[in-house]
């Protein structure tokens, strides 16, 4: 089931160049999807009344050109496929011309809000959205394996980068990558891609490390609190 709707981000979430940050772009495709659940009777108050909540373990993410503040856009998504223990869901944005600036796919699995750990996919909450049930999974790029960073910076949690599932919002997690790549790579580049793998649960208090290793027109990085690994990326870049 496709799902479409107008959106205009405003000045003030837009970077110095006066694009979206890829935090934003990711925001407004999840935004989408959360009016599309909200409308069936399966966002996120309708699951918890099952005491569970949806949780991302990875996307893939093609950008043509970031978005601009107060550009009349269009978002689309569409819950794609579940088996048991994953749905599918993919995104995109489209200019008033109906130009797709950049598309993305996401694999969730369902929390228990209480034990913290996974459970099978409810299939009403799927059938709503008429995902198609598979047996399939679906194969995300392989991240290379990093032990070696050129540069780790520290970030503590705020109480404000917690949401509704009690841990750090997963588009907080762009932040601290692109954050940590500083001013002169980001001035001079422009995002083309990002793969990124979540693996643990970040709590408000913890401090993480945002580990980085630039190779070329390739950025690969860490999120990690102490000796546990929370998430691994790898982005592609242009030149400006």
């Amino acid at each position: 089931m496709i799902y479409e709707e107008p959106v205009t981000v405003p000045f003030f979430l837009g970077t110095k160049t006066g694009a979206l940050s890829l935090a934003t772009l990711v925001n407004v495709m999840l935004l989408g999807s959360e009016h599309q659940l909200d409308q069936l009777g399966a966002g996120i108050a309708a699951l918890s009344q099952f005491g569970a909540g949806w949780v991302i373990t990875q996307y893939h993410l093609d950008v043509t050109r970031m978005p601009r503040v107060e550009e009349p856009l269009t978002v689309g998504t569409e819950a794609s496929a579940y088996n048991k223990l994953m749905t599918y869901r993919e995104y995109w944005v489209k200019d008033a011309s109906g130009n797709t600036l950049a598309t993305m796919s996401g694999a969730w699995v369902m929390m228990d809000l209480t034990t913290r750990k996974l459970i099978p996919i409810i299939e009403a909450f799927a059938e709503k959205v008429q995902a198609v049930k598979t047996t399939k999974v679906r194969r995300y790029p392989r991240l290379p394996k990093l032990t070696e960073w050129q540069r780790q910076v520290p970030y503590r949690v705020r109480y404000f980068d917690i949401d509704g599932n009690g841990h750090v919002n997963n588009t907080h997690y762009f932040e601290w990558l692109e954050d940590a790549l500083g001013a002169e790579f980001l001035d001079a580049h422009r995002l083309a891609s990002v793969d990124i793998k979540y693996a643990r649960e970040v709590a408000y208090g913890s401090t993480v490390q945002s580990a980085v290793t630039v190779a070329g027109l390739t950025t690969h990085h860490q999120i990690s609190t102490g000796a546990d690994v929370n998430a691994e990326a790898m982005l592609t870049w242009r030149e400006a």
